[in-house]
């Protein structure tokens, strides 16, 4: 692609935040356009899902969800790299990015459409980025409101299913915390492609009454690199796998393949099998949702990339001690489904 480039995005969405911090950090020439009423057409003439955010190049070029849009950007723009060169570390940057895409995303939708001051805070800032900061028609606010929390059951939230994505987020809170003590990044002195996915989505949870005030209170390693992610820059280099081991145990073991991997696996089961519903345990409680395709092309993916890894013993023993690799070393029946819509916002 060619820059300068234009962004079509939302600043109440993860996926755009991701996108547009990351061309800031490798210097990329662009233009952020907000999606509002009036650029509706405008944004339909490039989205081929109604979804931001959208990259657009000076030679009309288009790309469409973050993850591969990222990757195609830092194929044509290596330097500064956010890639580590160990294949290890970068195999897990690109599962933590992942986490916080596909699970990570559940407790900010969560959040931010169960909770009345949560919501109201919401609505307004879409009506506002909606009408450019004009006044919005009567009914506009609680209409929005109301579509959006309308949807919770998208992500699997529910008056039973509250508690485990409460939980699970705020185990992940003090994970990261603990991750970035003494260091700016999760994987040194320079972000990978998991700080700005998880980044990204604390940076929407932080915005959020509710979730902002545990973030502010608990955590503020991560509240510093959230803010620091919005400039992000190189202060180092990556660290040693063998000096970050044990930070990304506690990670993956109590969260990737605890939450996110048990759910992508049984949702690549539903998905393969037209189940109508995912039935799966975390953290000994049950987790219900409607399946989604896309989700199973993304785990589709991420299990491809690590049939590609060479062997790695270390890489190996960290995902078996942690209970990753169970999900991870078998081929899905869903393996092959196309993307069918269920993409991101």
């Amino acid at each position: 692609m060619t820059a300068p480039f234009r962004l079509y995005g939302a600043e109440t969405s993860p996926y755009s935040l991701k996108l547009r911090s990351y061309l800031i950090f490798k210097g990329l020439e662009f233009e952020w356009r907000d999606r509002t009423h009036a650029g509706v057409e405008e944004f339909a003439r490039y989205a081929k899902l109604p979804l931001a955010p959208v990259l657009v190049d000076a030679e009309e070029n288009v790309l469409q969800d973050s993850t591969p849009t990222i990757e195609a950007l830092e194929r044509e723009f290596p330097e500064p790299s956010i890639v580590p060169a160990d294949p290890a570390l970068a195999f897990l940057a690109a599962l933590i990015e992942d986490y916080a895409d596909e699970w990570l995303a559940k407790a900010m939708f969560h959040y931010r459409w169960s909770y009345a001051d949560d919501q109201a805070g919401a609505a307004r800032r879409i009506a506002d980025m909606l009408y450019e900061g004009a006044e919005a028609p009567e009914g506009v606010v609680e209409s929005i409101r109301a579509r959006m929390a309308a949807r919770l059951h998208h992500v699997g939230s529910s008056s039973e299913t509250a508690a485990l994505i409460e939980g699970s987020f705020a185990r992940l809170l003090e994970i990261v915390e603990r991750q970035l003590a003494g260091r700016p990044y999760l994987l040194g002195g320079r972000p990978c492609i998991a700080d700005f996915a998880l980044a990204a989505q604390f940076a929407q949870l932080a915005a959020d009454p509710t979730p902002g005030a545990m973030i502010r209170a608990r955590a503020p390693n991560v509240t510093g690199w959230t803010a620091r992610m919005e400039r992000a820059r190189v202060e180092g280099e990556f660290e040693d796998f063998a000096v970050l081991r044990e930070g990304l145990a506690e990670l993956l073991q109590a969260e990737v393949a605890g939450a996110y991997l048990a759910w992508m696996a049984a949702n690549a089961r539903a998905v393969a099998d037209d189940g109508a519903i995912v039935h799966v345990e975390i953290a000994g409680a049950p987790f219900t949702q409607k399946p989604q395709r896309y989700a199973a092309k993304g785990f589709a993916a991420l299990r491809a990339k690590h049939s590609a890894l060479e062997e790695h013993s270390a890489l190996a023993a960290l995902l078996s001690e942690t209970g990753c690799a169970q999900f991870l070393a078998h081929a899905a029946a869903a393996d092959e489904d196309g993307e069918d819509g269920e993409a991101e916002e």
